[in-house]
């Protein structure tokens, strides 16, 4: 009788041993899975949006808090590598232009630059001589491709003396192609009045810069759920058109919001996501800023970017799309 109780407690020992070790397997394996739930996920960025993203390789999900995805290149304090070429004029053309008896024409500056997808009004004056008096008419030869100039007219009224000034308005397409660094385009300037010409010279520049804008009610797109809008302009948007710039000469960015609420850009594919610290937000009818100072993206040939809104909900329903080929 010992013997057979002895055995029957050595069983039962060994059942509450194997149930010990199951539940303890049990509890370290749901240990494991909630950690790897919640461990995984993105916390708060400090500004009350949450950081939360798809799968790698999958398109950013619609409809979530941020729509992000994993190709974010997030960094709210990245240095831009910047494009000097940006912001400097051409060299000063070596001769002034031709003059006539009856009047001269001559330009307020003779080194106009042009931003993608703006105008830049060159003034030209028309400074009578010998009585001289009629209408001038104000023409441009040697604009790059992409470029266009205003047609217009200056009158000399009758016993002046004093230059009338006008205003020639140069415009330049968004994928007009950029100049070169230490290039430009000699431009001639013509007053004509019947058979008599004055001219002046100008050098002129397509700066590698570009104003992409945060359209206005830009939340109200979003409901459409159209990928790419064309609000932020039409080459950025469903009819995509490559900017173009030479190999080295990076075309730099600056985002103006133009909507009467503050915005956060996201930024994929090589397009440097704005700051999502609390106070750093893009405020209303203003230009981005870092440190200080408007922030730049500086996007070389080869790039093919996007973003939109970070904030709120269904972000990629208000796209942009930015791509920049090498110039012809």
């Amino acid at each position: 009788m010992q013997m057979e109780r002895e055995a029957t407690l050595r069983r039962d020992r060994s059942a509450w041993l194997r149930s010990c070790t199951k539940s303890s397997l049990l509890i370290a394996l749901a240990s494991i899975l909630t950690a790897t739930t919640f461990g995984c996920s993105d916390g708060s960025d400090g500004s009350g949006l949450s950081s939360r993203r798809a799968r790698r390789n999958s398109p950013p999900a619609a409809g979530t808090a941020d729509d992000h995805d994993e190709s974010d290149t997030e960094g709210s304090n990245d240095t831009d590598v910047g494009n000097p070429n940006a912001d400097s004029r051409p060299d000063a053309p070596t001769t002034p232009g031709t003059s006539a008896t009856q009047f001269a024409v001559t330009l307020a500056q003779n080194t106009p630059t042009v931003d993608l997808g703006e105008s830049v009004d060159l003034d030209v004056s028309v400074e009578p001589k010998n009585g001289f008096s009629g209408m001038v008419d104000i023409t441009v030869a040697g604009l790059p491709a992409g470029v266009t100039a205003s047609t217009v007219q200056a009158a000399i009224a009758p016993s002046a003396t004093a230059p009338t000034t006008v205003k020639l308005k140069l415009t330049a397409t968004v994928d007009a192609v950029v100049t070169a660094p230490g290039a430009s385009s000699a431009l001639v300037i013509t007053g004509k009045a019947g058979s008599v010409t004055a001219t002046a010279n100008a050098n002129f520049k397509v700066a590698p810069k570009l104003k992409l804008t945060i359209p206005v009610n830009v939340d109200a797109l979003r409901a459409a759920n159209t990928t790419y809008r064309d609000e932020w302009g039409s080459a950025f948007g469903a009819s995509q058109r490559p900017l173009k710039t030479q190999q080295g000469n990076g075309i730099v960015v600056t985002v103006f919001n133009a909507d009467s609420k503050q915005h956060i850009i996201h930024g994929a594919s090589g397009f440097t996501h704005g700051s999502t610290a609390a106070g750093t937000e893009i405020q209303p009818n203003a230009f981005e800023m870092l440190n200080g100072a408007v922030r730049t993206r500086t996007l070389n040939v080869g790039a093919n970017v996007n973003g939109y809104p970070h904030e709120g909900a269904q972000g990629v329903g208000a796209s942009f799309r930015i791509r920049v080929e090498a110039a012809p």
